[in-house]
């Protein structure tokens, strides 16, 4: 029908009203998919992988050591899932060997600089640049190791930018007293995970270390009390030993005086006559303080001090290092997931301190378990926010990086696990 000769009045009313009083519903976003790491090993498993390694480096002289740390490694990573997918470690025994070597010659120098006066004032830097670069270079190549659904991980960024940093923010935390500890983690953290990827995509991290500054100044307050406790004590017992030290040395030396001024007069006693001092003054009635007893006594009093109130300073860090670590992942994208740590000041308390226990109570040989419960704390403790489906990643190239970094790292005291 022809609606040209319409007259205003019988123009079709618009659906603008309609459209208005019954606007489309909006849809609902969708939360992201939350998935959470699984660890599958098991303790007697372990055991019998570290029994085994103990074994085979008696017979080997410890040579073995290297194959049997990638024994435990291998295991270790292929009971760590992500949505059912295994992780795999590739490193070999043979890597880490070789990169022991090298890391003796680099390693043994400075050790050897330290020992000597004047020159262990110039080689400590070296050496502090050496701890941070070791963690870096263990870091780098046990990522390069490590694959999941057959796509390796991989750590780049330059060992010289990464060393000039560390070491400017270890000048900058001693110049504060510690204060700017935080911002310094934050800032190498930074360095590192903006420089890994998985296969061709690469991480991006925003860290803000004011978060980390009201538990870092707690637990930094729990940690120099004990010092200054401990100094002051030790040193007013050590002061009024000194005091007392002094008294008696100054009374000996007052006898030997009465006695030497009496020779010197040609006082000589009468026959049978008892003067009261002895003819030596080396048996005059004087206690040193410096005797092996009074030493070994010292040394029992300073240990049963130092070692609770180490202890209690290192329990008191935990909750920082836990708040870093909620830190770390907290800023860290990949892709379109992204990460939270649930690791607490707690949990890490109760695991460290039954850990311990535990390897006193073994003599040592239950150190793999308590290897396997950190990894275990850590990996279930962290939760991956997105789609993982969706993360679709091509293989990048083969790494040929040398374990020397990690062969530094065990050296120094810091063994990573993974």
């Amino acid at each position: 029908m022809d609606t040209t000769g319409l007259t205003l009045e019988e123009t079709p009313e618009p659906k603008t009203k309609e459209i208005i009083e019954h606007p489309p519903k909006a849809k609902t976003p969708t939360k992201p998919p939350v998935t959470r790491m699984q660890y599958h090993g098991k303790a007697g498993e372990i055991f019998r992988l570290h029994a085994m390694n103990l074994l085979m480096n008696i017979i080997t002289m410890g040579i073995y050591s290297f194959w049997g740390k990638t024994r435990i490694r291998r295991y270790m990573t292929s009971h760590i899932t992500l949505i059912k997918d295994r992780f795999e470690y590739t490193g070999t025994g043979k890597e880490l060997f070789i990169g022991w070597l090298k890391a003796m010659l680099i390693f043994m120098p400075i050790i050897v600089g330290m020992q000597i006066p004047v020159i262990n004032l110039i080689v400590f830097p070296l050496f502090l640049g050496v701890l941070s670069v070791a963690v870096y270079l263990a870091l780098r190549y046990r990522l390069s190791r490590t694959r999941w659904r057959g796509i390796r991980f991989h750590l780049g960024g330059s060992v010289k930018e990464f060393l000039i940093l560390s070491i400017k923010r270890s000048f900058v935390n001693i110049f504060t007293f510690g204060w700017k500890i935080p911002k310094s983690d934050i800032l190498k953290w930074s360095y590192i995970a903006n420089n890994i990827s998985y296969g061709d995509i690469k991480f991006s991290y925003e860290g803000d270390s004011s978060r980390l500054q009201k538990i870092h100044a707690l637990t930094l307050f729990t940690f120099t009390i004990p010092i200054v406790l401990t100094l002051l004590i030790g040193g007013i017992v050590k002061g009024a030993d000194l005091i007392n030290h002094a008294k008696e040395h100054a009374q000996k030396r007052q006898i030997e005086q009465i006695y030497s001024d009496g020779k010197i007069q040609n006082v000589a006693p009468q026959a049978g006559e008892d003067t009261g001092y002895p003819d030596n003054t080396n048996n005059l009635p004087y206690v040193d303080k410096t005797s092996p007893k009074n030493t070994d006594d010292e040394a029992f009093i300073w240990i049963a001090l130092i070692y609770p109130i180490i202890g209690i300073m290192l329990l008191a860090r935990l909750w920082y290092h836990a708040a870093l670590w909620q830190e770390k992942f907290r800023g860290l994208k990949v892709g379109n997931l992204r990460f939270k740590s649930d690791v607490t000041g707690k949990g890490l308390a109760k695991l460290y301190v039954t850990n311990i226990l535990l390897i006193i109570v073994t003599l040592g040989l239950a150190k793999p378990i308590a290897a396997q419960r950190v990894l275990r704390y850590y990996v279930t403790n962290l939760r991956i926010g997105g789609d993982l489906d969706l993360l679709i990643a091509e293989q990048s190239k083969a790494s040929t990086r040398s374990g020397m970094g990690d062969a530094l790292a065990a050296d120094v005291g810091f063994d990573l696990g993974l």
